[in-house]
């Protein structure tokens, strides 16, 4: 009697035990688990595009020292069904068909394991391993009963919400199949430098039988096990009736080559990639750990490459000029209207070095630095374009440098008086001294500031002749303050940040021909707000004027080769160490610098700025303005400016008909009211002259 009440009870307690460890077992786990969410948030490879969308760098993730490397997500319908029947076959070839446990498989991996008396085959399906992955602390990592029911149950949960094709997309996404890929279309990349659609059948059955265990058929390390590995997966297709008998045996004949994906870090525009990625990783470096960022710069791939060519071939012709190593090169070409940094040149080889002269070497500009000198005394009135200045040696005792200070001019040769508008365009350096002394060198490096020069520049006579270092991108930002009226210029590297839909950041200029009518719209609200100017209008067109004159009869006579108006200036430091020439037409602004890494070594005798800045500057700005219609520069005064001919050798007002005058703008009240010609109109001292405006 009592052995057939326990016959009775027996299942009902079998029922009952099994019921309530498997309560127990599947506390904690999440009702439905969201791919959806797991998926947005998985880590994945950032993509950095040039502004026509061509490839400059694709930065893997990393998100701990132990899981980094790349990820291409795809969708299902995209997957060639080849590779789907591949990875079928390799890890789950009922997948279709089981509700997430398939108990056949089950049954069998458990017959082959008792007779071999060790694990030799597993029953995991694919919605198994993605519950794994998708919950890993929660299902438990330790290999046990109790995780595979956990990861059973799960699986269960996820195929009642979500259909297969979904659960097989998030497999084949997050996959890891070795070298630092995650995913069969990162995989495609790293061993056969191939997209999904380009790969052959065996090519796709080596990929889907890394997902078992891609350290131990890892192609690059142990061919031969890459070799079975991939045959025995044909053999499954083969045996599914995914592939015909002739097509399996003619594919697993084939050996397998390798061709890894080549880096594209560094092949096109590789500094303006590096200063995108840098500003990235300071503003968001955990969204850059998790990845997934589509950056989008401003990078001009055509002109970044004839760019890159020309600094070489400019280097090597001075080079062989004066018999002396190649210099460095530090340049930059940027689109003052939109403010978008169209190319960059932070040397000669990026190969070599990649350190970026023309956004990080401090370097004297020498008289580059001189048109805001001049630029300070013009916005505080104390002289204006036609103001006669001083050009005569200075020998004096320097107190805060404690030296004999004799500056002379290039050709040591004086004019004894220069208006202001000629000292500027010649480059004589007394009265640029003379011009800083007035106005205060405090004033003219608090206006450099202002420009964006951030560098630390020192209240020295010497700052009027640039004996302050500066970066190639603060002194182009400086003149293209002057090229815009006054309007501070920020150099746009980045344009745009992207994850997904979400929009991190959008730089994007309303002026950019390339943007579609609705992001114009809302870049032209977001520019509503316009940032306080640098510096006035007014005074911001003189020196624009007088860095006209530079090009059209001073020392950059050399930029009239470009072809259209520009205004720039010239900068050469002692002993021709360092060369510059900045400089602007109506849409770009563009600075080359031309000297050594190490100061100690001097371009050569007749290497200044001129000769060994100007040539190259005029090369990168006719590459970036083409064939499109001039812009004129200065263009049209602001309303107020007054014009008025000037004599030279006064700075009063030229008669009549008087010869070897020119017109200058004047501010309001600023203009001379006298003739030249009457007795007394000009002093005979000329320090005087220099000295009192």
């Amino acid at each position: 009697m009592l052995l057939a009440w326990a016959l009775i009870a027996a299942p009902q307690v079998v029922f009952v035990w099994g019921y309530l460890t498997l309560k127990d077992y599947a506390r904690g786990l999440p009702a439905t688990p969201d791919l959806d969410a797991w998926e947005a948030s998985a880590p994945r490879t950032t993509v950095i595009s040039a502004a026509d969308g061509s490839l400059l760098a694709e930065i893997p993730f990393r998100v701990s020292d132990t899981e980094s490397g790349h990820r291409f997500p795809v969708a299902y319908g995209d997957i060639p069904e080849q590779m789907i029947h591949a990875v079928l076959a390799a890890e789950d070839q009922r997948f279709f068909e089981h509700a997430g446990v398939d108990f056949t498989a089950v049954a069998r991996a458990a017959w082959a394991n008792y007779r071999a008396g060790t694990i030799v085959e597993g029953a995991s399906t694919i919605t198994q391993q993605v519950a794994r992955n998708l919950l890993p602390e929660d299902i438990g990592r330790t290999r046990s009963v109790r995780r595979k029911v956990r990861e059973a149950l799960l699986a269960r949960r996820i195929e009642r919400a979500y259909s297969k094709q979904r659960i097989f997309e998030t497999y084949v996404n997050h996959a890891f199949l070795g070298a630092n890929s995650y995913g069969v279309v990162a995989a495609a990349r790293a061993y056969f430098s191939k997209t999904l659609d380009e790969l052959s059948l065996e090519e796709m059955a080596m990929i889907a039988g890394l997902a078992q265990a891609p350290g131990r058929a890892d192609p690059f390390l142990d061919p031969a096990a890459a070799l079975e590995r991939r045959n025995r997966v044909l053999e499954r297709m083969w045996r599914a009736g995914f592939v015909g008998e002739d097509e399996f045996r003619a594919a697993a004949a084939r050996p397998i080559e390798l061709r890894p994906a080549p880096t594209a870090y560094g092949t096109l525009a590789p500094w303006h990639t590096e200063r995108a990625r840098r500003e990235i990783e300071d503003a968001w470096p955990d969204e850059l750990a998790v990845g997934g960022l589509d950056i989008e710069t401003s990078a001009a791939p055509v002109l970044s490459i004839e760019s890159e060519a020309a600094a070489i071939d400019h280097a090597a012709t001075l080079a062989k000029r004066h018999r002396t190593p190649p210099p460095q090169i530090g340049a930059l070409v940027w689109d003052h209207a939109t403010g978008y940094v169209d190319a960059t040149v932070g040397g000669l080889s990026w190969s070599d070095s990649k350190f970026d002269r023309a956004t990080q070497a401090c370097r004297q500009p020498g008289s580059a630095f001189k048109p805001i000198v001049y630029a300070s005394a013009l916005e505080h009135g104390v002289i204006t374009p036609g103001t006669p200045l001083r050009d005569a040696p200075i020998a004096e005792w320097d107190e805060d440098l404690g030296v004999h200070w004799k500056p002379t001019n290039s050709g040591r040769a004086f004019r004894g008086v220069a208006l202001a508008q000629d000292a500027l365009a010649s480059s004589l350096n007394a009265p640029a001294v003379t011009v800083l002394e007035t106005v205060g060198a405090n004033n003219v490096i608090e206006l450099a500031h202002r420009l964006g020069i951030s560098s630390k520049l020192v209240a020295v006579r010497p700052l009027a002749l640039g004996a302050s270092c500066v970066i190639p991108i603060e002194l182009a930002g400086a003149f293209a303050v002057f090229a815009r009226r006054g309007e501070p210029a920020a150099p746009i590297f980045v344009v745009r940040v992207m994850r997904g839909s979400e929009v991190l950041v959008d730089r994007a200029s309303p002026w950019d021909p390339t943007l579609r009518p609705g992001r114009r719209l809302d870049r032209l609200v977001a520019a509503t707000a316009r940032p306080a100017l640098a510096l006035d209008p007014e005074t911001s067109f003189q020196v624009s004027s007088m860095l006209s004159d530079v090009v059209a009869r001073g020392t950059g006579r050399g930029a009239r080769k470009v072809g259209r108006p520009a205004a720039g200036k010239t900068g050469t430091t002692n002993q021709n160490t360092d060369a510059w020439f900045v400089g602007y037409t109506g849409r770009v602004v563009a600075a080359v610098w031309v000297g050594h890494d190490d100061p100690s070594v001097h371009l050569g005798s007749r290497a200044e700025g001129s000769r060994a800045a100007l040539p190259l500057w005029v090369t990168l700005v006719a590459a970036a303005e083409g064939d499109r219609t001039p812009v004129p520069v200065p263009g049209e005064p602001p309303p107020d400016l007054v014009l008025a001919r000037i004599d030279r050798e006064t700075g009063l007002l030229a008669r009549p008909g008087a010869g070897g005058a020119i017109d200058l703008y004047f501010k309001p009240g600023t203009a001379p009211t006298e003739h030249a010609g009457g007795i007394g109109d000009a002093s005979g001292d000329l320090g005087r002259l220099g000295r009192e405006f």
